[in-house]
Formats: C-alpha cells, sequence, structure tokens
C-alpha cells in the first residue's frame, strides 16, 4: 500500500500563494520546509509531541497542518543586468544538498553555481555549509564567519504572501524599509517568502590556512588581551576576512584549529586546492568516529545504539583497518576496538555483549581515553616534545566553494545538533574566561566531560546587522555596534542525553549568570520550558530592542495565526494566542 506524501509541492508562487489562502480559510497551520536544517520542530506544524525535535528530520508530524516542500519551485532569473540584481525562488538551494529527500537536488541546479557559471557573480559569504534553501538560511538569521562581510549586505528584497495568501515586495529602498528590515530572520511567522532578491557582487576565489596546535601555542590568545605578534580571539576576528576557530576544550585533550581566509581576484589558470576535513580517508574516519561516539553517547543504554551501529557498519568497509587507529588508546580502546572487530566479524549483537560488562571501564577511562583518541583524529601539527606531525593546512578555491568550510561532513553518518550563542564582540575575552572557568572548576573529571561535552566548540564572528531579530541585531549605539561573538558546541543527535537539560543548558546558565547579554541562533536549540514560564521568555525580549515591533507586525501580517505553531508560541510567549479558525 503507497504512503501518501506528507508535503504539498506547489510549482510556481500563484500555488503557494492559493496554499496559504486554503490554510487561512480552513483554520489550518501551515509551515514551508526547505533543507531541513534547522530543528523539526522549528519547521513543522503541530503536533510536535511524537515529533524528533532534531537536525534534518524530513518527516512532518500526522495531522491537519500543511506542510511545503518548494521541491518544484527552485528557478532563478536576472532583475537587472547593470545591478546584479537576482530573483530566486524561495526552493532553491545555496549549494547541493546531500540529505535531499527526493534526491533532486544538484551541485548544478544551485544558485551559487549557476551565478559563478553564468553570469560570474557571487555573494559575499556563505555559512559553513550550502546545504540550505535561500528561504531557509535568511527565515532562520545564518551567517558565515566574517566581520567584514556577510551574505545579509546581498539581500536586497522579497517577496512574500501574508497569512490571508495576499502578496506583497518589500525591499531595502522603500521609502519606510522598516518591513525589509523585519524579514531576516522572518522565521516562518510573518509569511511564506516566495522569492528573494540579492544584489550580487563579482565572483571571487579564497586562500587560507588552518594550523591545529595546543591552546599554549595557539597563534591565537583565546582568554588573554594578546601582545605582540600574538593577537586576543577578538582581534583576530577584526582582522582575518574570514575565519573561525574550533576550541576542542576537554580536559587533557585541549587543542585549537585555527582556520582563516582571505579573499583574491580571479586569476587565469587558477587551479583550487580544496579544503580537507578527516583527512586522506574522510567517509571512513567519519564512519568510525560516528561508532565511537554513538557508543560513549549511549552507555546507559547500548541497545540504543544498535541500529545505528549496524547502519555504519553495513557501509563501512575499511572498518578493519582504521581499527589500528584505536587499539593503543587504553584500556577503554582496547575494549571498544574488540567490540568493534567483533561487531565486523559476527554483528553488532556480539559488539553489545562485549562493551556491555566494560561499560563501567569506558567510564572510568573516558577522561585518559578521550585525549588519545582526539590525538588519533586531530593530530596537533607540532607535538608538545617538538615533533613535527605536519605543518597548517593551506588550501585555494573558488569563494563560494572555499567559504562552507563544513560541506564535507555528512549529516547521515554525524548527525549533530547545534546551539549557537551570539554575544557583544567586545565581551570575547570576558566570554572565554566564564567558559575557562567553567569548565576548569570542577574537581571531578567526568563533570568536566560533562560540562565540554566530546565535540567541538566552534568561535567565530558575525558583522553587526539592522534586521529586527537578528543575533546580531544592532541600533548602531549600543554595544553591538563592532558586532557579535558565537560560540557553537557542536552535540553528536545520536545519543540518549538531551541536550537542553545538560550541555546546552550549562551554558547558557553560565553565561547568563555571569551578566553577559546574548542572544541565540532561531534553528538551533534553545532553552525548553513549561507553558506559561516566562523566565527564558523575558530573559530574550530584554536582549532585543524590535521584539515587541517584530510581533505587532506578526499579528498583522496572520491575523488567522495560520503560520503559529506551539514551537514559536513558547519562543515568544505567545500562549493565549487563539488557534486557526475557519473564515467565512
Amino acid at each position: 500500500m503507497a504512503v501518501s506524501d506528507p508535503f504539498a509541492h506547489p510549482a510556481s508562487e500563484e500555488e503557494l500563494a492559493e496554499l496559504v489562502r486554503r490554510a487561512y480559510r480552513e483554520g489550518r497551520q501551515l509551515r514551508v520546509s526547505g533543507a531541513s536544517h534547522s530543528i523539526a520542530h522549528a519547521i513543522y506544524t503541530d503536533p510536535h509531541d511524537a515529533l524528533p525535535n532534531r537536525v534534518s528530520h524530513h518527516q512532518p508530524p500526522a495531522g491537519d497542518g500543511t506542510n511545503v516542500m518548494l521541491d518544484r519551485y527552485r528557478g532563478w532569473r536576472v532583475r537587472d543586468e547593470d545591478r546584479k540584481l537576482v530573483e530566486a525562488d524561495a526552493g532553491i538551494h545555496l549549494g547541493r544538498d546531500p540529505g535531499d529527500p527526493l534526491g533532486g537536488s544538484s551541485l548544478q541546479a544551485s544558485l551559487l553555481y549557476q551565478l559563478a557559471e553564468q553570469k560570474g557573480w557571487s555573494l559575499l559569504d556563505t555559512g559553513g555549509v550550502t546545504h540550505q534553501t535561500v528561504s531557509g538560511f535568511t527565515a532562520t538569521g545564518s551567517s558565515g564567519g566574517s566581520l567584514q562581510y556577510s551574505a545579509n549586505i546581498n539581500v536586497f528584497g522579497f517577496r512574500f504572501i501574508d497569512g490571508r495568501g495576499d502578496l506583497h515586495e518589500v525591499t531595502r529602498e522603500d521609502a519606510d524599509p522598516d518591513e525589509f528590515f523585519a524579514s531576516v530572520p522572518n522565521l516562518g511567522l510573518l509569511g511564506v517568502v516566495s522569492k528573494i532578491i540579492f544584489e550580487c557582487v563579482d565572483a571571487f576565489d579564497v586562500a587560507g590556512q588552518e594550523a591545529t596546535t595546543s591552546v599554549e601555542e595557539c597563534s591565537v590568545d583565546l582568554f588573554g588581551d594578546g601582545g605582540g605578534h600574538r593577537p586576543s580571539l577578538e582581534r583576530f576576528l577584526r582582522e582575518a576576512e574570514f575565519a573561525r576557530v574550533e576550541w576542542w576544550p576537554q580536559r587533557g585533550a585541549e587543542r585549537v584549529l585555527t582556520w582563516q581566509a582571505q579573499r583574491l581576484a580571479p586569476q587565469p589558470g587558477f587551479r583550487a586546492k580544496r579544503y580537507r576535513r578527516f583527512g586522506e580517508q574522510p567517509e571512513v574516519n567519519q564512519h568510525l568516529i560516528s561508532i565511537l561516539f554513538t557508543i560513549l553517547g549511549n552507555l546507559d543504554d547500548l541497545s540504543l545504539a544498535k541500529s545505528r551501529l549496524e547502519d555504519d557498519f553495513d557501509e563501512l568497509d575499511g572498518v578493519l583497518a582504521a581499527l589500528a587507529k584505536i587499539h593503543g588508546l587504553g584500556a577503554a580502546g582496547k575494549v571498544l576496538a574488540q567490540a568493534l572487530g567483533r561487531a565486523a566479524e559476527f554483528g553488532v549483537d556480539a559488539a553489545i555483549t562485549v562493551l556491555e560488562p566494560a561499560v563501567p571501564l569506558i567510564r572510568r577511562e573516558l577522561p585518559s581515553f578521550f585525549p588519545r583518541l582526539l590525538d588519533a583524529f586531530v593530530p596537533l601539527d607540532v607535538e608538545k616534545d617538538g615533533l613535527e606531525r605536519g605543518e597548517p593546512q593551506s588550501f585555494r578555491d573558488v569563494g563560494w566553494q572555499g567559504l562552507p568550510m563544513d560541506n564535507a561532513v555528512s549529516d547521515v553518518l554525524l548527525p549533530s545538533g547545534f546551539t549557537e550563542v551570539w554575544l557583544p564582540l567586545r565581551r570575547t575575552g570576558e566570554a572565554m574566561r566564564v567558559l575557562r572557568d567553567y569548565f576548569g572548576s570542577p574537581d571531578d573529571d567526568r563533570e568536566a566531560y560533562r560540562r565540554t561535552g566530546t565535540y567541538t566548540w566552534e568561535l567565530y564572528a558575525a558583522m553587526p546587522e539592522p534586521f529586527w531579530l537578528n543575533p546580531s541585531y544592532s541600533s548602531g549605539d549600543d554595544e553591538w555596534s563592532d558586532g557579535a561573538f558565537r560560540i557553537d558546541p557542536y552535540w553528536f543527535a545520536e545519543t540518549s542525553d538531551d541536550p537542553t537539560a545538560g550541555l546546552f543548558l550549562g551554558l547558557w546558565t553560565a553565561l547568563r549568570d555571569a551578566g553577559i547579554p546574548y542572544r541565540l541562533h532561531w534553528g538551533k536549540f534553545q532553552p525548553a520550558f513549561a507553558r506559561g514560564d516566562r523566565t527564558w521568555v523575558d530573559f530574550f525580549r530584554s536582549q532585543y530592542p524590535r521584539w515587541d515591533d517584530f510581533l505587532a507586525l506578526r499579528e498583522r501580517r496572520d491575523p488567522n495565526n495560520v503560520f503559529l505553531t506551539s514551537y514559536w508560541r513558547d519562543r515568544f510567549g505567545l500562549w493565549e494566542a487563539p488557534a486557526p479558525a475557519p473564515q467565512p
């Protein structure tokens, strides 16, 4: 029996508008899915009770809401050749989306590829990945890592469909551009974006390097004011054209990956040297990392890891050779290597049989095992004894392919969740010292690991923005006027933990208790709380000067609350707003 398609698939702006009109008349919720690169509860209609709240979940909940996929609405066209104005349909992807559930996404069909190949144009920056649709990228306030460039500078205008199904267009050049500046991010609450107008720039190349060092040997002073040729983290982020730092703060394993790049004018005969993630065997290494993180994240109940491990071993041809990496990693490493060898030969059940009695050992040995594990997969360029293991990785590429440095990370092999804290750039050193003290204060190593997790923490920056709910919003005369510093801890999703009650909550609370103002990325994890509890709602309301203006505009644009789900009611404390009702 065929399973019914849970999505509507409009092929034009008018078909999209008619879906909204029908939802308005019938009193139904309507939400639009892009690449599903946000957490699921932020994307789909109610009910959310049985919906896994994770990234890259492509199945909306059962219910009477309308969930829309824009896979048939991915065109673009030039509006003004001289100004490089391009109108893009909301469903087109910035780059290739490897997780496209229908398999229709390709590099050649992406906006950035076509702009470069057909017009020699580009955007000023990208995010760390380019899987997103253009509407999803702008709807959540996403950003690349630069205080000098932003794709939001390229955003010129929007066509949107309000909650009644009426069409509107807003641009930067409107006599009153307020509604334009309410639109990045719009969270899908101000209407359905049907087209985005970009003012492009000439394409450019980038060149850069990434160094892997200890904290002490890092070229950037992570916690201090810097000095001489070693800048503070804030100064480094100010001066680099494009930059990000990956910090592994785990006790005994501390190391830093410092990535930076600069623009180059295109040159004849240019040959790319691509940035590499995960060494010479990226797929094999991602499989093995996924297996290890799945085990470490499910020690309370290894049966929860079974299906995930089976998927990895079905695909990991090189597992036996890769196991050599963990054989010499102490008692816990030997147990894990033995278990994985059993799984490769006899199946996952055999591995779990070996692992279950060893769980207390693995827990006890984690603080000594993890640093060795990191040495195997993220080796320092120069060891503490002066032994050179490698050299900083250099790369050069066309800009739109070189800037999204995480495109090679598989959402399938390494499914991850994130929270992303944005705080005033001038608070960078203060925030880093709060984290250093928070991570370093426990006497117990295992408590320290609960605070850091076993994944990397990404540190980067973003320009100040005039957009109302953008996490780097600034009026120009406030402490956000220099831009935002961003802290982005990764969380491996195939675990039994709830990061909003553990890893992420610890970060949010430590910064709030230290009196540091901050905002959170709208498409990533935010605090969980009970209906009616305004503690976090009021905290974030105090961080956004245009919060109330946004909600007033939302009410005008969506009078029947077609776009307002339970998740967004919680974010804004709108629990008393009426549910959509049939209209005459």
